[in-house]
C-alpha cells in the first residue's frame, strides 16, 4: 500500500456548487461537537461558495484539517483537500490576475488528496478533472497536467478492469446508467478528451 500511495503520488463539475454532491453523502465524524464534523464543515464551505466566499470556503476546509488531522484515517480531509482543490480552480477561473498562484494552490491540495484516493474510482476520477482543469486556465502547466490527468485515469482503468465489484460499491449513487457501463463510458470520455487536448496543445 505505501509503494502504491508513493507511485501514485509521484504522478504528477456543476448546479453551481462544486461541494453540493459531497454534502449529502458524508457523514458526521463521531465523537466531535456539532460545529467540528466534516458534514458541518462541508456544508459550511459549499455555503461560502454559493455566496461567493471562496476564500472563506477555503479557510474553512483547511483549518478542519488542522484542528483534526486524524481524520484522515477515515478518507473525510481527503474530500475536504480536494474541495478546497476545486475551489481554487473556481477562484482561478475569475480572476486572471492571481491565475497561476490559484491554480498552484489547486495543485497543492489535489497532491495532499492523492494518497486518500488510490483506490476509489470516483475520487480519482474528481482529481483527473481538477488536473485537467488546471491544464485548461495555465499555459505553463497545461501539458504537465494532462499528462497528470492521463496517468490517474489510467490508474482509474487498472481498478476498473481489476476491481469490478468493488467499483460497482465505490461509484456515486444515483445514476441513470448501469454502474459499471456508466464509469467505464465517463473514462473513455475523459481519455479521448484529454487526448484530444493534449494533441491540439502539442503535448504529444
Amino acid at each position: 500500500m505505501v509503494a502504491l500511495v508513493v507511485w501514485i503520488a509521484a504522478l504528477l463539475h456543476d448546479d453551481g456548487s462544486v461541494l453540493s454532491i459531497l454534502v449529502r453523502e458524508v457523514p458526521t465524524y463521531i465523537g466531535r461537537a456539532s460545529d467540528s464534523t466534516a458534514a458541518d464543515v462541508l456544508r459550511k464551505m459549499s455555503k461560502y461558495e454559493k455566496k461567493g466566499r471562496y476564500d472563506d470556503a477555503i479557510k474553512s476546509g483547511i483549518a478542519w484539517t488542522q484542528k483534526y488531522p486524524d481524520a484522515g484515517s477515515n478518507g473525510w480531509n481527503g474530500r475536504i483537500y480536494t474541495d478546497v482543490s476545486a475551489l481554487y480552480l473556481k477562484k482561478a477561473s475569475m480572476d486572471d490576475e492571481h491565475m497561476e498562484e490559484d491554480v498552484t494552490q489547486a495543485l497543492l491540495y489535489r497532491d495532499k488528496a492523492l494518497p486518500f484516493s488510490t483506490d476509489t474510482m470516483y475520487w480519482l476520477q474528481q482529481l483527473a478533472a481538477i488536473s485537467e482543469h488546471a491544464g485548461d486556465l495555465s499555459p505553463t502547466q497545461q501539458c504537465v497536467q494532462y499528462r497528470n490527468a492521463m496517468k490517474l485515469l489510467d490508474r482509474v482503468n487498472i481498478l476498473l478492469t481489476a476491481e469490478k465489484e468493488r467499483v460497482a460499491r465505490q461509484f456515486k449513487p444515483g445514476t441513470d446508467c448501469e454502474q459499471m457501463k456508466c464509469i467505464s463510458e465517463q473514462v473513455d470520455t475523459s481519455v479521448n478528451r484529454v487526448r484530444g487536448k493534449l494533441q491540439d496543445s502539442d503535448c504529444m
